[in-house]
């Protein structure tokens, strides 16, 4: 995961804004350039840079007047100063003031506007009230630059995307927009929970996730980050295509220390997760009760993700009950193993920690309780062998855990 600290620019200065209320405004600095190297100093490796004059304005020609917008052969070639607006000299300062990779978005609405901002310095160009009003300039855009260089900004506010700086409702949610943008070539979103953008309550980690889930683009985090442990949240969520945060008020502010987030987000993918292997014995017989996971396609014992401040035990407990309402006989808690493996989740490799516990149940009807469970099987030891080895054979030493425990040879 990558951490963008964010540089909001308003007349020249950087400011932070109370959910995009430009009435709602605190400035940090008359120096957005001093600002830039301090982030970089701290170990940045990509800032993200805002013209929120540029966000703001409804007029078609976005950030700049035609007669400047031109390709420039260097950053050194003269420009005419009076009629450049002061964000984007902004722009062009902080760009010959460090060398990491900006991200940069707001009032961008054409194409002359986007060739403007890369010829001014950035990296790749972040588009929003054109990806609703003329979604096929996006494409135009891709077209021109490749998926790399332009990014979608999705800005929802209850689900709903927003635009011109977040003052106009639109009739979209964010994950029809999202789809709506993959299929026009685009790659890589920020998506920004409204609501909770400058209000340090906390990062919308349920629906970024989702919108990267169920579309299949990379998601830029934005909105709400309030500390380290939003973006330990956001790390756990990494495979479900989240590619980072930008976060602004939690640095200024001093919640937020920024070599310590870009620590977290540059740590291999883990995830430690608990459950039971069940059973219960029919004719003399024990049966191991398997559920197909749909998402991975694979038969496993049911089981979840650790959470914050709870046990392997609690953990292996709560998804139980959570994942097949059936009540337990007897839990052998003291007959356990503890599996080590690397699973590939989409394009991301996860080290996976997984304690399985061994528990009588009793038999009936099982409840499936999660979206990607679909169907349970009651196995005796020799087809819970096939089946794991065909789909999952890295639970094979949890099978063999009960088969020892249950006298199965």
């Amino acid at each position: 995961m990558i951490i963008y600290p964010a540089i909001d620019l308003r007349q020249g200065r950087c400011v932070r804004l109370r959910q995009g209320d430009p009435d709602a405004e605190t400035v940090y600095s008359q120096d957005p350039v001093s600002m830039a190297r301090h982030w970089v100093a701290q170990g940045a490796e990509w800032l993200h840079v805002v013209n929120l004059d540029g966000a703001f304005s409804t007029s078609a020609a976005g950030i700049a007047r035609p007669p400047i917008v031109r390709r420039l052969s260097s950053l050194d070639d003269p420009l005419p100063v009076d009629t450049l607006p002061v964000n984007l000299r902004r722009l062009r300062a902080i760009r010959r003031a460090v060398d990491v990779p900006i991200q940069f978005g707001g009032g961008l609405r054409s194409l002359e506007d986007i060739q403007l901002a890369l010829d001014l310095g950035a990296d790749r160009v972040v588009l929003g009230t054109v990806a609703v009003k003329r979604p096929e300039l996006v494409r135009q855009a891709i077209q021109r630059w490749g998926a790399e260089r332009i990014v979608v900004g999705i800005d929802a506010r209850d689900g709903q995307v927003a635009i011109h700086g977040w003052q106009e409702a639109s009739q979209l949610d964010a994950v029809e927009l999202g789809h709506r943008m993959a299929a026009l070539g685009v790659k890589r979103v920020v998506y920004t929970d409204i609501r909770r953008d400058g209000m340090l309550s906390g990062v919308n980690v349920e629906a970024t996730a989702a919108l990267g889930d169920i579309t299949g683009l990379l998601v830029i985090a934005s909105g709400g980050v309030a500390d380290l442990e939003d973006i330990r949240r956001l790390k756990e969520h990494e495979h479900y295509n989240i590619e980072g945060a930008i976060t602004g008020q939690a640095l200024y502010t001093g919640r937020l220390d920024l070599a310590q987030a870009i620590q977290i987000a540059r740590q291999p993918l883990a995830r430690r997760s608990a459950g039971l292997v069940p059973y219960h014995r029919a004719e003399g017989e024990p049966r191991l009760l398997l559920l197909w996971n749909s998402f991975f396609e694979q038969w496993q014992f049911p089981r979840g993700g650790v959470e914050q401040g709870e046990t392997d035990l609690e953990c292996a407990l709560r998804e139980f009950q959570e994942e097949t309402c059936l009540p337990i006989r007897q839990l052998h808690q003291d007959i356990h193993c503890t599996l080590r493996y690397v699973a590939r989740i989409r394009c991301y490799e996860v080290e996976r920690t997984v304690v399985y516990f061994l528990a009588e149940v009793e038999p009936g009807q099982v409840c499936l309780g999660q979206d990607d469970l679909c169907d349970y099987r009651w196995a005796t030891l020799d087809q819970a062998q096939e089946l794991l080895a065909d789909t999952s054979p890295e639970q094979l030493p949890a099978l063999e855990m009960a088969r020892q425990a249950l006298g199965g040879g």
